[in-house]
């Protein structure tokens, strides 16, 4: 079942349940294929060195005494409602700007802790009037949104030049309906991703280049990963609670492309970007973003459980755990996050470029391996689970705030990311992972050392 129309069926229908083993292109790679346990695994005891109930208390106290509180403090706009951008490291507010990424991200962040943490009023209060604000001053109508407004919600006059805004502001209006049943929500949340496919879609889009990224040209209507992903994530979500067959048929299309067509069996890595036709860019056949490619597969990994495929899951964890181990710092330790090259260039090195690691793609390898764990109890899961642990709460918190720093560099020392601002805080990646690591722990326990069951 290697064809887009067999899978985008088996989407649609809502996943096979085994009528048939999903197949990898002819050709692929034999190093990504690591066989992952059977249902005969146990799930460990203690994770870096705590009981499963310890190390959720752990993550309950850093998330509820630490990061929340610290991004109240200014990061939340009580009086107006939405999300600031850039706060200094005692919280308190450094810039005006309020821009639709924070918001659709602080949307879905608050709605998600009311739906699976308590049903408390206090986090779909801040939900609701953040998605006021951002409807009322940031949507510019047929789907499409502002980048980025002052504090009061008065205009800058800019619209987005890619559509990552729109869909993180779909994912928000989903998670946040889910919450309140608002049709009106989920009906804008739909609007709004096919708005960015139709985007996407234009061969004169210009949006797929990574700001900063010097390592490819990429021509106008270029495909990128980060956008199939941007795509996969709120679809899912969106297909959770809408049966739309439409909407399976986007997401099936896009995991397919993600399967078969970025990834490059070639090498073994996932090439960031494709022509506008999904052939691969003559000169960039070598070339991965090495963050976007882990957060897109457990984000696979996430449709094949709502789709019941088991191989799915499987060739997505699998990839997953080739791409950690061949970007991790073996002198330093940590993940090189962004740029990866098969083979030297003359300009830039080859293999992995150490001096930039990331706060976020270090969130992303602890949500997906406990997610790995949970299904699967896959030894090398826990270890390297482990281990991003013990190196990202050695570099990335902020002292004493709660809140972690944007990146370090290779020797773990604070890191301004090129065309960032140093006084961005992230409100969407830290609490994001160490609530799905809450509720995976909580099912680990639950189910007294068994493997949670994939479905179907």
């Amino acid at each position: 079942m290697n064809s887009r129309r067999d899978y985008a069926k088996l989407a649609a229908d809502g996943g096979s349940g085994g009528t048939g083993p999903w197949v990898a292109p002819r050709g692929q790679a034999a190093s990504e294929d690591r066989p992952l346990p059977n249902g005969a695994a146990v799930l460990p005891t203690s994770i870096a060195g705590m009981t499963l109930e310890q190390l959720r208390d752990d993550y309950h106290d850093r998330l509820f005494n630490q990061y929340l509180p610290f991004w109240e403090k200014g990061g939340y706009d009580r009086e107006l409602g939405g999300f600031m951008c850039e706060l200094n490291d005692d919280g308190s507010v450094a810039g005006d700007e309020k821009c639709i990424l924070f918001q659709g991200r602080g949307i879905w962040i608050y709605s998600f802790l009311y739906n699976h943490f308590g049903n408390d009023r206090s986090w779909l209060d801040v939900a609701r009037k953040s998605k006021d604000f951002m409807i009322d001053h940031m949507y510019a109508g047929r789907g499409k949104w502002r980048e980025r407004v002052r504090r009061d919600g008065s205009e800058t006059g800019v619209l987005g030049t890619n559509v990552y805004g729109g869909l993180y502001a779909a994912a928000g209006l989903i998670e946040y309906y889910k919450a309140t049943q608002e049709k009106k929500c989920l009906e804008l949340a739909k609007e709004s991703i096919w708005a960015a496919v139709r985007a996407y879609d234009d061969p004169a889009y210009t949006g797929a280049l990574i700001p900063g990224d010097d390592y490819v040209e990429v021509p106008r209507g270029a495909r990128s990963q980060g956008h199939s992903m941007m795509i996969v994530w709120p679809g899912t979500q969106l297909l959770q609670v809408d049966n739309d067959p439409r909407a399976a048929e986007l997401v099936a299309k896009h995991v397919d492309l993600i399967v078969n067509k970025f990834w490059n069996p070639e090498y073994g890595i996932v090439n960031e970007y494709l022509l506008h036709d999904y052939r691969r860019v003559p000169g960039a056949e070598t070339y991965m973003y090495s963050g976007h490619s882990l957060e897109t597969l457990w984000m696979v990994a996430d449709e094949a459980l709502r789709i019941k495929e088991r191989k799915l899951f499987d060739t997505a964890f699998g990839r997953f755990h080739r791409l950690l181990e061949m970007c991790w710092d073996y002198v330093f330790e940590g993940w090189a996050s962004d740029d990866f090259l098969v083979f030297a260039d003359g300009k830039h090195p080859g293999g992995p470029k150490y001096d930039v690691k990331t706060m976020w793609a270090h969130c992303e390898i602890l949500l997906a391996c406990m997610m790995c764990l949970e299904y699967t109890g896959a030894t090398w899961a826990k270890e390297w689970y482990e281990r991003t642990r013990a190196y990202a709460l050695r570099t990335m918190p902020v002292a004493g705030h709660g809140v972690w720093r944007q990146a370090v560099d290779r020797l773990g020392k604070d890191l301004q990311r090129a065309g960032t601002s140093a006084k961005r805080k992230c409100n969407f990646h830290p609490p994001r992972y160490m609530m799905r690591n809450i509720l995976s722990l909580e099912r680990m326990i639950e189910h007294r050392g068994a493997l949670t069951g994939f479905p179907g």
